[in-house]
């Protein structure tokens, strides 16, 4: 069970990495590798810069779902296939985690998916700090 304290330190690490002025890459890693253990998933990897297929998506309100054209689908639980957490830095589109869950998991409780969503915008700033380029 993810802990307070544990949520805690996810995010002072990534807060570290940014103020020791590690590469974005390395934020990005990091939190990668933070999101696979604060949400129970089997994989996670991180795309740059793309918006291709109509995927779940991680709000920043921590809630699940996916719309397609007027048509919204929440979830409880974890869907099939990969749910995007799109990744935004000074306001420009960097990229997006693609969170791989474990089968027929239920959803982890909501602090744990608002710090992931925390954790995401942390290396969307660090994305943005660096001045990588952006998709609009």
């Amino acid at each position: 069970m993810v802990t307070d304290a544990a949520h805690l330190s996810s995010l002072q690490g990534t807060a570290r990495l940014v103020e020791e002025g590690s590469s974005p890459e390395a934020v990005v890693e990091y939190v990668r590798r933070e999101l696979v253990g604060l949400l129970g998933l089997r994989g996670c990897r991180f795309e740059y810069g793309r918006l291709l297929g109509d995927r779940p998506r991680l709000q920043h309100d921590g809630g699940l779902w996916l719309r397609s054209g007027s048509h919204i689908t929440e979830y409880a639980d974890w869907p099939d296939g990969e749910t995007e957490l799109r990744v935004v830095g000074g306001g420009h589109y960097y990229g997006r985690f693609l969170l791989d869950p474990l089968p027929n998991r239920p959803l982890p409780p909501e602090e744990a998916r608002l710090v992931a969503v925390a954790l995401a915008a942390q290396a969307g700033a660090a994305l943005d700090t660096a001045g990588l380029s952006h998709q609009g």
